[in-house]
């Protein structure tokens, strides 16, 4: 796979589009020069091949700028998001090995690691990065909505592979409405790159009105969050994404919604199911959406199996721990040879979600095997509970967990968010989910102002469990 530079080396000299604002385009010829001058700008201020740097830039163009110059000149980069804590960016910095803190607006006085203002602007020599820009690497993360997030280490090969599996994007105006300081964003901004797409980006403080600036910069990609999903079927200019993909993953996506977005909004809509260790697995795409909620059929490359607890393939239809083999992912953590121990195994990665495979090659993911919720042996999947409460008219969101039981093992439970004022009790609510859940339904639920989230919109089931305790 090549390299950033080698692929974009002969489309720099056209005028292809690289990135667009409201008040900024940048050809490929553009964006080439700029990332020379910030690998000249790192080399003068001692930033080589050795380096790992810690990154606090906001600001996106810059931010996805100073990536590429990292990576051109091989070294190691950690986001450090401007929305964390100092308590987290010095953590990350700790276990991942950071030199060097760049930062665009002012240095960091909070950490004894050395700072550098990001202020590239002097005239690149035309170094030959070529050969170092092999061995540049990204630090992303995992989620960490079970516990402290594993740092994952991806060469340039890696994240080109994983390119591979959205050629679509060399086609595309891509936007995602989450910031690149995000883990998944930086990561498909960088695809789109590797793929020779256009990279489109909003900024909500100069552009008021996210559908008009679709409409202008003719975006032909939107990648969205569920909340963001729920947003868009909720506008009153709807009308104006009916040609546009829409794409959206992380979370599970109720047939329900699914329908009603494509009847309301696109027919292009796409659901995507992918992990941090691996990137995209699988894809749903128009015409595929149906009452088990698939994840489509596995990706170009990507294998798929589905083991029972003693490790043994199952048979299509019946659900077991997914295991994957997938081109580009890692090969374990960054520090942490037990849970590399754990899921990575004979060169399977076990995300630890379960699911099953359909006769039709598509996967059904059911969600994780640790939420699996257990009572008087009969498994109750979250999902099956929070799809059905999300059914109601008055419930926006839901989260279900099982909590602990002497007698029963676990039950069900759940928190609501709702989205309307509503006269609606708990108790209405847990009577008209058991007509549809029998004895799955939640126990006892309760109304919350927002379902605990992390940055990127996937829910803090620990956070729930607390809510229960007090």
């Amino acid at each position: 796979m090549n390299t950033f530079y080698k692929r974009i080396d002969d489309f720099s000299k056209t005028s292809k589009m690289a990135i667009l604002t409201s008040d900024l385009q940048l050809t490929y010829r553009d964006l080439k020069e700029r990332v020379l001058l910030g690998a000249e700008y790192f080399s003068q201020h001692g930033v080589t091949s050795y380096s790992i740097v810690g990154m606090t830039i906001r600001d996106e163009v810059e931010h996805l700028v100073a990536s590429l110059s990292l990576l051109l000149i091989g070294a190691k980069k950690i986001t450090l998001a401007s929305y964390e804590s100092s308590k987290m960016h010095t953590d990350l910095c700790i276990r991942s090995g950071v030199n060097q803190i760049l930062t665009i607006d002012e240095v960091c006085s909070e950490t004894p690691i050395p700072s550098l203002l990001w202020r590239p602007n002097a005239q690149a020599n035309m170094i030959n990065y070529v050969e170092l820009s092999d061995m540049g690497h990204i630090f992303l993360r995992t989620s960490g909505t079970t516990g402290k997030p594993n740092i994952l280490d991806f060469n340039q090969q890696q994240l080109g592979l994983q390119s591979e599996r959205h050629p679509e994007y060399g086609n595309e105006v891509l936007l995602r409405l989450a910031s690149i300081e995000h883990n998944n964003s930086i990561r498909h901004r960088l695809y789109c790159v590797y793929q020779v797409g256009t990279n489109a980006f909003f900024d909500k403080n100069k552009d008021p009105n996210l559908l008009d600036f679709i409409q202008k910069q003719n975006v032909t990609c939107l990648d969205v969050s569920r909340m963001h999903l729920d947003s868009l079927l909720n506008s009153n200019d709807r009308e104006k994404l009916k040609s546009v993909k829409v794409r959206t993953g992380g979370s599970s996506v109720p047939f329900s919604i699914r329908k009603a977005f494509e009847k309301s909004v696109s027919e292009n809509l796409y659901i995507r199911y992918a992990t941090s260790e691996t990137g995209a697995i699988s894809m749903a795409g128009p015409g595929e959406h149906d009452e088990d909620a698939c994840s489509g059929k596995p990706l170009k490359g990507v294998q798929v199996k589905i083991i029972d607890s003693k490790g043994r393939q199952v048979s299509n239809c019946e659900p077991g721990q997914i295991g994957l083999v997938v081109p580009g992912m890692v090969k374990g953590y960054l520090n942490n040879a037990a849970q590399t121990s754990e899921r990575f195994i004979d060169g399977w990665f076990y995300p630890g979600d379960i699911g099953f495979i359909r006769n039709d090659g598509c996967l059904v993911v059911l969600g994780r095997g640790d939420d699996t919720i257990i009572m008087n042996g009969l498994n109750i999947f979250p999902k099956e509970i929070e799809d059905i409460l999300e059914l109601h008219p008055d419930v926006l969101y839901a989260a279900a967990i099982g909590i602990e039981s002497r007698i029963h093992g676990n039950i069900p439970v759940a928190v609501v968010e709702l989205n309307s004022d509503t006269k609606l009790t708990p108790q209405e609510l847990v009577s008209w989910a058991k007509k549809f859940l029998g004895l799955k339904s939640p126990k006892k639920i309760i109304f919350v102002p927002h379902i605990p989230r992390n940055s990127q919109g996937k829910i803090l089931r620990k956070d729930i469990h607390l809510l229960f305790k007090k």
